[in-house]
């Protein structure tokens, strides 16, 4: 939603994955309490969210620009492409082996210039041997 003050929100393409069907089923309704959108902003909240109850409802709009799919971060073949991949907090539970490989899937995953931003529990050691430039402490790009 945020983009969308940048980028026309029907170009904006958003592939949310992940491995348990039903987050995927939850995340669809898009139905949200309010402390889980307190953070934001007062007049994106008023553009895309309906009050219903004690939750808010994300807009038709916003969630006809998102595709749900589950997906195995080890197993799953990855899609290319992507300008930001947002993986956060995931990746604590993998061996160290397994967080390079998906690094990795990540890296290739991106266009030039593309984004991995990652949690603040996480971070990637071998960055560099693997293609990565730091931007911050949880920004990864993929150089020209």
């Amino acid at each position: 939603m945020a983009f969308s003050r940048y980028i026309p929100l029907e170009k904006i393409r958003i592939y949310a994955t992940d491995l348990d069907k039903q987050v995927i089923a939850k995340a669809k309704v898009g139905l949200y309490s309010e402390k889980s959108i307190a953070n934001v902003p007062e007049d994106l909240k008023k553009k895309y969210f309906t009050k219903v109850g004690l939750s808010y409802q994300i807009s038709e709009k916003v969630k006809k620009q998102v595709q749900f799919v589950q997906h195995n971060l080890i197993k799953d073949i990855y899609r290319e492409g992507w300008h930001l991949i947002v993986c956060r907090n995931v990746l604590i539970y993998f061996t160290e082996e397994a967080k390079n490989e998906v690094f990795i899937k990540f890296y290739k995953s991106l266009t030039r210039k593309g984004v991995l931003f990652i949690g603040n529990t996480e971070q990637i050691i071998n960055y560099r041997e693997i293609g990565y430039q730091r931007r911050n402490p949880f920004f990864y790009e993929k150089p020209l």
